[in-house]
């Protein structure tokens, strides 16, 4: 009875014609065509990662060049044909023409020596000699340089093939004797294809989703990939179970991963410590812990920049996870976290204490504030621009005006005046910057002047110059009109950093101003102003249309300290309605939706806490105008929006950017 032997899937499945290889498409075309073609070269470099077939690619060329099947018997008239005497006793490791040497093993110049005097020998009923030289890297200098005469001019019967997974570390001389082949990492689903169609051989059932942690375990080696498979058969069988294969091999399980992402989003400082001690309990190494982490932070980066998440070697349905788990993050949220790992990671094999220094890089991912789009920041400047319009440059500097005067044909959509009152006239007045700060001020009569036009950008002067003659007083029988405010206009900093950027409004009686509390009354009219230009409606809400439109900023306040992740969609809507106990809010998608629609327990409770009518639950409702970023109602992209030509734009255009730079010395950055 015959002793079957057991071959490991790595060697039974090797690679025995061109077309078997894996993932080495270039360098086989090109082989084959030198052999169709009758132009070998005397001597080949295979340079490349581990198991990546570099060596299997050697034999397969040292078999073709002696098959002796008539060409036109050969697929592609170069393959060999795994039939004649030549490639049968190949196969069966008895030619003596194929010479494999291991270069780690014979490094010396003592064997260098001997091969010289073998080459001299003419194959035995062959067309070539073959010597395949293995990690020929690790011969000495002085092996190389003896091996130099014979590699540039050999007999012309031999053939030389050396491999190595270091080629910086092979003398320049010998490489230029060379043709040079680089052998390329294998990707996962090149690998997981060749693992399926072992499966198939095999008759052993395996998911996808072991097979791709298969594929990830062997790091782009296909030889090492196949070592893991045999792992798993032997674990689980003829039906490999991804449960059981994690448990087995070690491997950090990805719902620990989301749950890190979780925990960031919602600042859980205790939480993470906990995590960290469950990890340890489960015997994960750290090392690996942090490296799965970062590949993790990557295909959430991918997931948030990329329109697919093609790039993402995970399973249909982990995919899917990534692309609804990546909401409370920003690019630039999960590029410092990223970092941080990545950071982590290559340090923590030289930490004396590794858990420590886990530990600490996820506590300062917990606590690090996520952080806020500047171009919503932009767009807000620009929503107030658009509102005070007499506040823009001109756009031709041709049609300037001289100071104190509009331009011809120039007019304001709205029109700002300074209340009559005397007392408010002193708190609001600038008194020009070269008066005298001991001189008392003239009769109240003589300050109702007509008001200058507030100057543009450029008309600015140099230098404030008070009128010759004082303008003529109001006759006491004329209404009073707009106070005029003086000749010297306001800097830049001062309209930044001093008083308000809108003035305050006296469209109102001086007696109604006195009654109501004077300068109380004009700020609750800036206020409701402001409110104005910032949200275009009205600033005075109808709370018993909606009662939580006044209270709405206070939710989002109180959900961002207690539930970040709710906040993080919240912030995203607004109040739309109400009706009967039911608020409607306005989502940018159906993600938002029904994620909203999952917390309207939370939501509804918060919101019964702060308004005042009652409330029975919120009902979301998808607008597809929420989803344009700018306000001009055109989505930006990164092909057609240059962040700092952007910046510098503002820089020119807007007088309040523009005095930022130039006092605090600032940078365009983004």
């Amino acid at each position: 009875m015959s002793e079957q032997r057991y071959l490991v899937t790595a060697r039974k499945y090797r690679p025995q014609r061109f077309d078997e290889l894996v993932a080495q498409e270039h360098v086989t075309e090109t082989i084959r065509n030198a052999i169709r073609l009758d132009r070998l070269a005397h001597a080949y470099l295979f340079s490349g990662p581990r198991g990546v077939g570099k060596t299997t690619a050697a034999r397969i060329l040292a078999k073709a060049i002696n098959c002796t099947s008539a060409p036109e018997e050969r697929d592609g008239q170069a393959e060999p044909c795994r039939t004649c005497e030549h490639c049968r006793t190949f196969e069966e490791g008895r030619s003596l023409n194929v010479i494999e040497i291991d270069a780690a093993s014979n490094n010396r110049v003592d064997d260098i020596r001997d091969l010289r005097e073998t080459v001299r020998i003419p194959p035995q009923g062959a067309r070539r000699k073959v010597y395949i030289v293995d990690e020929v890297h690790m011969l000495s200098t002085a092996a190389f340089n003896a091996l130099l005469k014979t590699l540039e001019e050999p007999p012309p019967h031999v053939l030389f093939i050396f491999a190595t997974t270091e080629p910086h570390k092979v003398l320049p001389t010998i490489l230029s004797r060379c043709q040079r082949f680089d052998f390329r990492r294998i990707a996962v689903p090149e690998i997981v294809a060749r693992l399926s169609d072992i499966c198939k051989e095999e008759n052993i059932r395996a998911d996808e989703a072991s097979l791709l942690l298969i594929a990830r375990k062997g790091d782009g080696a296909l030889r090492d990939a196949l070592s893991v498979f045999d792992q798993a058969v032997s674990l689980c069988g003829s039906d490999i179970a991804y449960a059981n294969l994690v448990k087995a091999l070690g491997v950090v399980d990805i719902d620990r991963y989301f749950e890190v992402t979780d925990r960031v989003a919602a600042r859980d400082m205790g939480g993470m410590l906990q995590l960290i001690e469950n990890a340890i309990r489960a015997g994960h190494d750290l090392q690996e812990f942090l490296a799965g982490l970062t590949e993790h932070l990557r295909n959430l980066l991918v997931a948030r920049t990329m329109e697919n998440t093609e790039l993402i070697e995970a399973a249909e349905a982990t995919r899917k996870r990534y692309a609804e788990a990546v909401a409370p993050f920003s690019e630039m949220d999960l590029l410092r976290l990223l970092t941080l790992a990545a950071n982590a990671e290559s340090t923590l094999r030289n930490s004396i204490q590794p858990r420590l220094k886990v530990e600490t890089i996820l506590l300062n991912m917990a606590t690090i504030a996520l952080g806020a789009d500047l171009r919503e920041a932009l767009a807000k400047i620009d929503r107030l621009e658009a509102a005070e319009p007499d506040r823009r440059p001109p756009g031709n500097a041709d049609t300037k005006a001289p100071a104190g005067q509009r331009p011809p044909g120039k007019t304001t959509s709205t029109t700002r005046k300074t209340p009559t009152s005397p007392t408010l006239k002193k708190q609001n007045t600038p008194a020009p910057r070269d008066a005298d700060p001991h001189t008392p001020p003239s009769d109240p009569e003589h300050k109702t002047a007509p008001k200058a036009p507030p100057l543009q950008e450029d008309e600015y002067p140099s230098k404030a110059v008070p009128p010759a003659t004082p303008p003529p007083a109001a006759a006491p029988s004329e209404t009073p009109g707009p106070v005029r405010q003086p000749d010297t206009p306001p800097s830049i900093a001062d309209t930044l950093f001093g008083k308000p950027l809108l003035q305050r409004d006296s469209t109102l009686p001086e007696e109604t101003l006195n009654a109501a509390g004077g300068q109380d009354l004009v700020a609750e009219v800036d206020t409701a102003v402001l409110e104005t230009v910032e949200t275009g409606t009205s600033a005075t809400p109808d709370e018993n249309a909606n009662p939580i439109a006044t209270i709405w900023n206070d939710l989002l306040e109180h959900v961002k300290k207690d539930k970040i992740q709710i906040w993080s969609m919240l912030h995203r809507t607004r109040p739309e309605g109400y009706d009967d106990g039911i608020i409607r809010i306005a989502v940018p998608d159906d993600f938002h939706r029904r994620v909203l629609t999952e917390r309207a327990g939370y939501i509804t409770g918060q919101l019964k806490s702060l308004a005042n009518a009652p409330i029975r639950t919120i009902q979301c409702v998808v607008r597809e105008d929420m989803n344009t970023p700018g306000t001009d109602g055109a989505p930006e992209t990164a092909a057609d929006f240059d962040p700092y030509e952007y910046m510098e734009r503002k820089r020119k255009e807007n007088p309040v950017v523009r005095e930022i730079f130039d006092r605090f010395g600032g940078e365009p950055a983004w």
